[in-house]
């Protein structure tokens, strides 16, 4: 079983902590590996929003060579664990930039099937929104259903050492024993209405050439309202993608028409 843990804390304090709790107990199993990697590690530029990892592919990303091998660390996992710090009610820098990154991830999915953890703490508040946020980053990359562990100071204060390692076993031993059981997990609603709104953006008349395009075909998502299976909710995905390739539709002519009157 190999787990894929991402360290976002600037620093080795109380997210790095919790995160080892859990990473600790995982590797107490005899089948389980680790892989860490820690954000603050790499040294990783800022995205500059340049577009190419939609347009071309990411092996076209300025800062590739920092990114090159985090990718099929990825799909070679059997679960993800993604922990980050709150600064001001929100995620940190260092992480949300990593994410950034990896934004490709939400127009071309390809994490189905694996299992995801989000760590998320603060000192005050706000870590529940952040390790929700974590949990949608993993929503849209394919992995549903993470596991939320958080903490913030009030609750490490008024709990005594023991029962925040017993909290952190209990959150570990969930997470195993749902890659063990290989059990699907059925997106949520939100996950198949931005799946099926990146379809129509994705194969809609001027965005043939990029390589969000290319992926849909060539894995063969574009004729699926979901790539597995969704229940009742396919039916959600449909009527999205159609509602979407709509109006993609009509704002591709309106821009085609505003380029022919002002050549």
């Amino acid at each position: 079983m190999k787990i894929l843990i991402i360290h976002g804390s600037m620093r080795k304090g109380n997210t790095y902590a919790l995160t080892k709790g859990i990473m600790n107990y995982l590797l107490s199993k005899p089948d389980v590996e680790c892989t860490e990697i820690s954000v603050v590690d790499l040294e990783l530029p800022f995205c500059c929003s340049c577009h190419v990892c939609f347009a071309k592919g990411e092996k076209h990303c300025p800062h590739h060579d920092v990114m090159r091998d985090i990718q099929s660390v990825l799909m070679e996992c059997d679960g993800v664990i993604l922990s980050g710090t709150t600064y001001m009610w929100a995620l940190n820098a260092a992480m949300k930039n990593f994410l950034d990154h990896l934004a490709y991830g939400f127009h071309r999915p390809a994490l189905f099937g694996k299992k995801g953890m989000t760590i998320a703490t603060s000192t005050g508040n706000g870590e529940k929104s952040v390790a929700k946020y974590l949990k949608t980053a993993l929503a849209q990359w394919g992995i549903n259903g993470a596991i939320v562990v958080t903490q913030n100071t009030k609750e490490q204060q008024l709990l005594s050492s023991d029962k925040i390692a017993a909290k952190l076993d209990r959150a570990a031993e969930r997470f195993y024993q749902l890659i063990a059981s290989k059990r699907f997990i059925a997106p949520k609603l939100k996950s198949i209405a931005v799946h099926n709104a990146f379809r129509a953006m994705s194969l809609s008349d001027f965005a043939e050439n990029e390589r969000d395009t290319q992926y849909w075909r060539q894995e063969g998502f574009y004729n699926r309202a979901y790539p597995v299976k969704a229940g009742p909710k396919y039916m959600v995905g449909a009527l999205m993608y159609g509602a979407a390739k709509y109006s993609t539709k009509m704002l591709g002519r309106i821009y085609a028409k505003r380029l022919n009157t002002n050549p």
